[in-house]
C-alpha cells in the first residue's frame, strides 16, 4: 500500500512540474499561431524611405573615371558630409562622403542642382537621378548607386546585447534587429515596444512576437531612430528588489509544499 501511495506522490509531482514547463514554453515560443507549409501575403513595405537629416552615399559609375568625378563627392566637396564608420573620429581612413538631407528634404546633387528626395525609396532616387542625367544629355553609359548612411535602431531592455545598431537594408525587420541585439534573455515579455518619431510626432507600437499578426505590424519593418523596448516579465522586474525575490522564493516553496500535503491527503483519503 505504501508503494501505491509513493507511486501517486511521484506521478502527481510530475504532473505538476509539466504543466508548468507547458506554461512556460507558451510564454516564451514565437508565433505560435503559425502552421508550418502555410503560404501567407507577406508584407507589401517599400522599405526605408529617405527622410531629413539622412546622410546619402550616391556614386555614378562610368566607364571614363574621369566623368564619374564630375557627379560623386570628393575631400573637400563643398557640399559633402563626412561619415566614419567607427563613430566620430574623421581622421580614420574608412570614411564616407555623403548627402545630408536638409530640413526641407533636399539635397544639392552636382550638374543637377537641388532635388527633393524625402519621402523616395533608395530604388526610387537612383532612378530619379539616372533620368535627370539622361534627360540633360550629361551621360550616356553609366549607373547609379545610393545608399543610406546612418540608418540606425536603438534597442533597450531585457537583450543579451543592448544597444544603437546601424543597418543598411531597404527592409530592416524587428526581428533581425532583435537577432542583432543576441535575442530576447528568457526572462523578458515577448510583446516588445517600438517607438517612432516621425514629422515631430511621436507613435508607440506595441508588437506581439507570440502571434503572426507581428508581420502587419506598422513597426515590422523599422525605420531611421527607431526605439525598441524589451520588458522584462514580471519575475524579473520583482527580482530587482531583493526583498520581493525572497519573499517569491518563500512562496513558490511553500506553495509547492501545500500541493504536496494536499496530494497526499486525497491519496490517504481514497486508500482508507
Amino acid at each position: 500500500m505504501t508503494r501505491n501511495i509513493y507511486g501517486l506522490l511521484c506521478t502527481a509531482i510530475i504532473l505538476f512540474i509539466s504543466m508548468c514547463s507547458c506554461a512556460l514554453n507558451k510564454e516564451v515560443q514565437y508565433m505560435q499561431d503559425i502552421q508550418p507549409g502555410t503560404l501567407e501575403n507577406s508584407n507589401t513595405s517599400l522599405g526605408l524611405l529617405i527622410e531629413p537629416d539622412d546622410l546619402l552615399s550616391i556614386i555614378v559609375t562610368t566607364k571614363d573615371p574621369e566623368l564619374g568625378t564630375l557627379f560623386n563627392l570628393q575631400p573637400g566637396t563643398i557640399n559633402a558630409d563626412i561619415h566614419s564608420s567607427n563613430g566620430s573620429n574623421r581622421s580614420q581612413q574608412n570614411v564616407d562622403y555623403g548627402y545630408r538631407v536638409d530640413a526641407l528634404g533636399n539635397i544639392v546633387f552636382p550638374l543637377l542642382g537641388e532635388i527633393h528626395v524625402a519621402g523616395l525609396t533608395r530604388a526610387q532616387l537612383e532612378t530619379l537621378i539616372k533620368n535627370r542625367i539622361l534627360k540633360e544629355g550629361l551621360l550616356k553609359d553609366f549607373s547609379v548607386s545610393v545608399s543610406f548612411l546612418n540608418s540606425r535602431i536603438s534597442i533597450i531592455g531585457d537583450v543579451h546585447m543592448p544597444g544603437n545598431y546601424d543597418f543598411k537594408d531597404d527592409k530592416y525587420t524587428l526581428l533581425q534587429a532583435l537577432a542583432d541585439a543576441g535575442d530576447l534573455n528568457i526572462t523578458a515579455k515577448r510583446v516588445v515596444t517600438v517607438v517612432r518619431d516621425k514629422n515631430g510626432k511621436r507613435q508607440v507600437y506595441e508588437v506581439d512576437l507570440k502571434s503572426r499578426e507581428l508581420f502587419d505590424s506598422p513597426a515590422y519593418y523599422l525605420q531611421q531612430n527607431d526605439v525598441i523596448y524589451v520588458t522584462p516579465n514580471e519575475k524579473k522586474a520583482a527580482e530587482s528588489d531583493s526583498n520581493a525575490s525572497q519573499w517569491r522564493q518563500i512562496s513558490t516553496w511553500m506553495g509547492l509544499m501545500s500541493f504536496v500535503a494536499s496530494m497526499v491527503t486525497v491519496v490517504i483519503a481514497l486508500t482508507k
